[in-house]
């Protein structure tokens, strides 16, 4: 008898259908991916399973009962855990008193009148740290850890109730390769060993072919594959609505025509240098010279100095924690404790206030995507909106419309008065893309661009960046994935604790082994 079972599912927002009728098994032991393009239902299917939200229609049986109607807590208490995309910790806690507090509301001990909260399933807490292999970082607090270490704390405080069936939403998000492996290793043993379902949702393919038993596959709110890893890659309907030509996840990458969706005239994806004219890679656009930041007392970034021309697309990469989010906001001006000299379009910004340089046309793509939830798309998109721009020699900048971005974005312009809070997160990134091009920036700072999102989507990133550049639009790059930037970048930096540690072509990044395994963990 399987652990969950889920039949004729159903949920619609508005009169959308998010998820129409899907139907699937998971047994105990049994690893299994919940994948598909952005916005085809699978957040909305993991908050009915844990009691977020209610469905409309259909069921859901854990171990023989009804969970529908049920409350999270309740759920939670029957022995079904869950973790989160961006992961729900106490920064302030040590790693250790964020795993008993976990244990404190699943024996329900609230309140005691001889001994603080900290002595209580301390034997217990270290058991669990020691499966995911925290207990050595058990005083630290949370706020100190690396993210990946991070992640591994989340999944101890997930066991804390001792789950039968554990939900996942995308684990490894934000991870460098290594890292990504090591953690869903370690969920795999979690697995085999204690006899837990796992239902994880996940857009690194490398993950999901490496470590899932089964997948299933929704697109537009219905199942429409399930199999195993080999029969699925070969899908036809999959390959053509989530993975695209894989190229922006197979290791071996291939050619790939570059869609007739953007201002720029078609050309092919087969690398950064060949969608560049030589002749526009001649004087900076930005130029950074010893860049310093701090949080707080902390320093961050130390002398970090780069430079991007017209035309020319540059990655800034290094682990999480390098640095690289710290530089892109130092070089908006959203940090206040800075020193150093940022030279942009020949204007020296290095104190200029953020609006500003968003004015000057410095476009921004943040990670944590900072849509307005209660605006629709399309009023997201003319907050961005700023006037047509010209280069110094007069000519005119590339220039974006809402209809040229809903072609670019086709997920967009099939919810153009759909409210930001009602998109999966992965409709958010574009629409953050979508919403800095309405800007017509001259150089946009994209960080993370390709994290959270589907294959497909993510091959669409590759077309936009690779059409920009080809206009002349210069992008700085903050990415993990390797394989991403080999795609579309001319040049690399790589940081590592504030640090630049490397400078140099793409080609002789990937020549220099000791570069990237040191720094890059790949």
């Amino acid at each position: 008898m399987s652990l969950l079972v889920v039949k004729d599912l159903g949920k619609s927002f508005g009169g959308v259908k998010a998820v129409d009728g899907i139907s699937f098994e998971i047994d105990a032991g049994e690893l299994l991916a919940l994948i598909g393009p952005n916005g085809a239902g699978k957040s909305t299917t993991f908050n009915m399973v844990n009691g977020q939200l209610q469905a409309e229609r259909g069921s859901i049986q854990f171990d023989g009962q009804e969970l529908v109607g049920l409350a999270p807590r309740q759920i939670w208490r029957l022995g079904v855990g869950r973790t989160f995309q961006i992961a729900e910790t106490f920064s302030s806690l040590t790693v250790l008193e964020n795993v008993q507090m976990a244990l404190l509301s699943h024996v329900g001990q609230v309140f005691s009148f001889f001994k603080p909260a900290r002595v209580h399933e301390r034997q217990r807490a270290l058991e669990l740290l020691d499966q995911v292999g925290m207990v050595s970082q058990a005083e630290r607090p949370c706020s100190a850890l690396a993210y990946s270490d991070v992640k591994r704390v989340e999944l101890a405080i997930a066991l804390a109730n001792c789950p039968r069936l554990l939900l996942m939403d995308e684990p490894t998000a934000g991870m460098a390769p290594k890292e990504r492996h090591a953690l869903m290793t370690l969920t795999k043993k979690l697995v085999v060993e204690q006899k837990i379902a796992v239902l994880f949702t996940e857009h690194s393919m490398d993950v999901v072919f490496a470590h899932a038993d089964r997948l299933i596959v929704l697109a537009r709110g219905r199942l429409i594959a399930q199999g195993k890893a080999q029969d699925i890659r070969r899908h036809p309907k999959v390959q053509e609505v989530y993975f695209g030509a894989g190229t922006t996840f197979e290791q071996a990458v291939a050619a790939a025509p570059v869609l007739n969706n953007t201002p720029a005239a078609q050309s092919s994806v087969v690398s950064a240098q060949t969608a560049l004219e030589p002749e526009v890679m001649v004087s900076p656009l930005l130029s950074v010279a010893r860049l310093n930041a701090w949080y707080g007392a902390a320093q961050i970034l130390f002398d970090v100095s780069l430079q991007v021309r017209r035309g020319e697309v540059v990655a800034l990469m290094g682990r999480n924690g390098a640095g690289k989010s710290t530089t892109m906001k130092a070089l908006m001006g959203l940090l206040e404790a800075r020193t150093g000299t940022v030279h942009f379009m020949e204007r020296d910004i290095s104190k200029e206030a953020a609006h500003r340089i968003a004015a000057s046309g410095l476009g921004y793509v943040p990670e944590d995507r900072r849509i307005f939830t209660d605006l629709t798309v399309l009023e997201n998109l003319e907050v961005g909106r700023q006037p047509a721009r010209h280069w110094p020699d007069g000519s005119p900048a590339p220039a974006w419309t809402i209809e040229q971005l809903f072609t670019l974005f086709p997920n967009l312009g099939e919810m153009p008065r759909r409210p930001g809070g009602q998109m999966s997160g992965g409709e958010q990134q574009m629409l953050t893309v979508a919403r800095s091009l309405m800007g017509n920036p001259y150089l946009v700072l994209l960080d993370e661009p390709s994290e959270g999102v589907a294959p497909v989507i993510v091959e669409q990133m590759v077309q936009m960046i690779l059409a920009l550049k080809k206009q002349g639009v210069s992008i700085l790059l903050s990415e993990q994935n390797l394989h991403f930037a080999r795609l579309v970048c001319d040049r690399a930096y790589v940081l590592e604790k504030g640090q630049i540690r490397f400078s140099g072509s793409m080609a002789e990044l990937e020549a220099n082994e000791h570069v990237r395994q040191t720094y890059l963990s790949v």
